[in-house]
């Protein structure tokens, strides 16, 4: 089989890293000249992660050369730069199956990735890969576990067999693509209030009441999208959920982190891509357009883009009864 990777980012060699071993073809596209020249040369990103890829995969900046010569294409870019990818991508797709391995929405439209991708490739072939996986654990071979969703039947039994036979990597599947995704969108979102939380100094008590009642308010938006809020107790939904609003190594968490302890949280937001960021705006968006209501988005997007004083975080956790 032959595997075409979109990204050379630390979520794309990871996935690469998790593949590299099996008896697939895999190229890597990337767009930037001098990643391209550090993988050609020594086949790694070193200005990204510590992590050398197999002599056997191949690299490109051609979008036309990896939609010609490859039967599955793994999308792993940062959301904010899918939309001018696909549009790249257009003249040359074939109607590949696509597994989408970026959390997040498509900015512009505000739609979900799957959606995105069926309205501008014209296709039903979208698979959604996500868990809770950090890049660096992943090339560590430490023990990891996705999600893969789709509404294709054969294509989640491609992907389960694309991704089977890893010994340290444990597979689900599911036909909820609605529910995996907002399960990814949603988790980077609430790591932002984990982190103000923790930057509050709350105690482990009312760490676990929050993740409690942001579990229940998460289903009830997924129901609200038409997705199965079953789709929660999975390891796109609580697995992610809690790597994410846990640890200092998420960039969300960190963001709130800095927040919550009042400590200079702009300059990290100019140097970092933090997804949650870009997503709380676009959701709050979708919500009022479509009358949903969410305390939690309402109450972070008023502490993030309007400046109101975090302990309305605090203000939340007592109403919530």
């Amino acid at each position: 089989m032959k595997i075409g990777i979109i990204g050379t980012g630390a979520y794309a060699i990871a996935i690469a890293s998790l593949l590299e071993k099996k008896n697939f073809n895999i190229m890597m596209w990337t767009k930037l000249h001098d990643e391209y020249e550090d993988l050609i040369k020594n086949h790694k990103n070193s200005k990204i992660i510590n992590y050398q890829l197999d002599k056997k995969i191949n690299f490109t900046m051609s979008l036309e050369t990896l939609l010609k010569e490859n039967e599955i294409i793994i999308l792993a870019i940062p959301a904010k730069f899918v939309s001018n990818t696909i549009q790249a991508m257009k003249p040359y797709y074939k109607n590949q199956p696509i597994i989408i391995a970026t959390k997040g929405m498509e900015i512009n439209s505000g739609l979900f990735l799957h959606e995105y991708l069926e309205e501008a490739l014209k296709t039903k072939n979208i698979a959604c890969l996500s868990g809770p996986t950090f890049a660096k654990d992943i090339i560590q071979k430490k023990p990891v576990a996705l999600t893969i969703a789709s509404k294709n039947e054969n294509l989640l039994l491609i992907a389960k067999k694309i991704f089977a036979d890893i010994d340290y990597l444990t597979t689900e599947t599911t036909n909820d693509i609605i529910g995996c995704e907002l399960c990814g969108i949603l988790k980077n979102i609430i790591a932002i209030a984990s982190g103000i939380l923790a930057g509050m100094n709350i105690v482990s008590s009312t760490n676990a009441k929050f993740l409690v009642d942001i579990s229940h308010e998460i289903q009830k938006i997924i129901e609200d999208f038409n997705g199965n809020k079953h789709t929660f107790y999975s390891y796109a939904g609580l697995g992610d959920l809690i790597l994410t609003c846990t640890s200092k190594e998420s960039r969300n968490y960190t963001f709130g982190f800095l927040i919550g302890s009042n400590q200079d949280f702009k300059t990290y937001q100019k140097e970092t891509t933090i997804e949650g960021l870009e997503n709380l705006n676009t959701m709050a968006n979708i919500l009022k357009e479509k009358k949903i209501k969410s305390s939690i988005i309402d109450i972070l997007y008023e502490i993030v883009y309007l400046s109101k004083p975090k302990e309305i975080l605090i203000d939340y956790l007592k109403m919530k009864k």
